[in-house]
């Protein structure tokens, strides 16, 4: 258990750096911090269980479990490295914003709208080939208004203005809990959207209350919601009345219970589903043991493959999910039908060994802290539309669950998403009434 605690302990040292990094000059929106965030949400709760309970959580041995903390805090600390070398480059080339005026108190609701019709209005689209993945990445946009609007707020100190967008935050969340019975993709927004908080907020005690607060509440509503994620799955996929959704929601925080690290129920809720690091130990193990073989790059080829438009190419062998490849290299028989998440820890680990993994993080790290400093820039300097495109791309890549092929698919359906956006906004404010680059008239004190 003392190497699990080790590897844990790396893992929140890579995070407080990153942090240092990203609040040294503040050219940031907190997408670095969001996917590390996100990366560590999946692997350290079950590393932190399996710690505390000498790791005998439904059988999975400890040493599989260290494995998989094991090289997720090798990945993390490449992450950070790539992102610093991203941040440092960015400071020698500091863009100097033009002092023009910009509305984007109307630009934040523009996203936000904008966003709800994509994401609820052309639902129907989902299903389309290649446009409902330009629908899906590009109603993501809402993001960006509540990001920008939420830390306007706590700039000025403006109280209203924080409990208003912490409201409108809140509404993905709740819809996709009564209508898709999911979790995880609520809570990623509120991650992304409040990550640049920890940047923009001057005070650091202030940040380390709230970030401490955050991670509390957050791993209290997840254990009271997976103890009744049964039946709130039961009756959303069974087709029940709205009334009926919100009962069994209401039902499942009637009898709240606050996180507790000596609860045995709430370590196995960790375990279970907070606990990457099984797949990723499993699948180590079995390379090692000579098992299985290396993808020597097999699931890199299919993501790449995966920027072919299936509009052009129906046939395309490869799709999101990956209920295949962790199959095939745990040697857990999985429903062909359900969507296993890899994991990037995973993948990357798979095709090339570690040193696949130090690579293949840092170059994420670079890719996205690049697209976080350019897009911090662009908000700065009111460039609006060029906005669009990094915030969407680098928030596309936040999907530290997910594979290759959906990264990859999805960063290209953000880039087109993100130039229709572009085109949309300029029609919408007019090239003589708002300046594409300008300095915001409205951006109180920091605290």
């Amino acid at each position: 258990m003392t190497a699990i605690w080790l590897w844990i302990y790396i893992c929140a040292v890579a995070l407080i750096w990153l942090c240092w990094i990203l609040r040294k000059d503040r050219v940031s929106l907190g997408l670095p911090i969001a996917y590390l965030i996100s990366l560590l949400l999946i692997h350290v709760p079950g590393a932190f269980a399996h710690a505390v309970s000498d790791g005998h959580l439904y059988n999975r041995g400890s040493r599989v479990i260290e494995i998989g903390i094991y090289l997720t805090a090798i990945g993390s600390v490449c992450f950070v490295a790539g992102v610093w070398v991203a941040t440092y480059f960015n400071r020698r080339r500091h863009a100097v914003p033009s002092y023009h005026a910009v509305r984007r108190h109307e630009f934040w609701w523009f996203c936000v709208i904008g966003g709800w019709l994509f994401t609820y209005g052309l639902g129907i689209l989902r299903e389309a080939p290649s446009i409902g993945a330009v629908v899906e990445k590009g109603g993501a946009v809402w993001m960006l208004g509540v990001l920008l609007g939420l830390r306007n707020a706590f700039e000025r100190s403006d109280v209203r203005g924080v409990f208003t967008w912490l409201s409108v935050l809140m509404v993905y969340p709740l819809l996709m809990l009564l209508f898709g019975g999911f979790l995880s993709y609520g809570s990623t927004a509120i991650i992304i959207a409040c990550s640049v908080l920890i940047v923009s907020i001057r005070s650091r005690w202030r940040v380390l209350l709230g970030a401490s607060f955050g991670l509390f509440v957050g791993l209290t509503i997840f254990v009271n919601y997976f103890a009744h994620r049964d039946n709130i799955r039961g009756v959303v996929w069974g087709g029940g009345t709205l009334e009926e959704r919100l009962d069994v929601v209401a039902d499942a925080f009637s009898n709240f219970e606050w996180f507790d690290p000596d609860n045995r129920q709430h370590l196995i809720a960790f375990d279970k589903r907070l606990n990457q690091n099984y797949f990723v130990g499993l699948a180590a193990t079995r390379i090692q043991q000579g098992r299985v073989d290396y993808l020597y790059g097999r699931s890199v080829w299919e993501a790449l493959i995966s920027l072919v438009p299936r509009i052009l190419w129906p046939e395309k062998p490869v799709f999101a999910g990956s209920p295949a490849i962790v199959s095939e290299m745990t040697g857990l028989q999985l429903s062909p039908t359900t969507s296993f998440g890899v994991g990037n820890v995973m993948e990357l680990q798979i095709n090339f060994g570690v040193p696949g993994l130090v690579l293949g993080f840092f170059g994420l790290g670079w890719l996205l802290g690049m697209l976080d400093c350019n897009a911090a820039e662009a908000e700065s300097c009111g460039d609006l539309e060029r906005l669009f495109l990094f915030f969407l791309v680098g928030g596309a890549l936040i999907q530290p669950n997910g594979s290759l092929v959906e990264v990859f698919s999805g960063a290209a359906a953000a880039l087109v998403a993100a130039y229709g956006w572009g085109w949309t906004w300029r029609r919408w404010a007019g090239r003589g009434t708002y300046a594409h680059r300008g300095a915001s008239t409205d951006v109180g004190a920091s605290l």
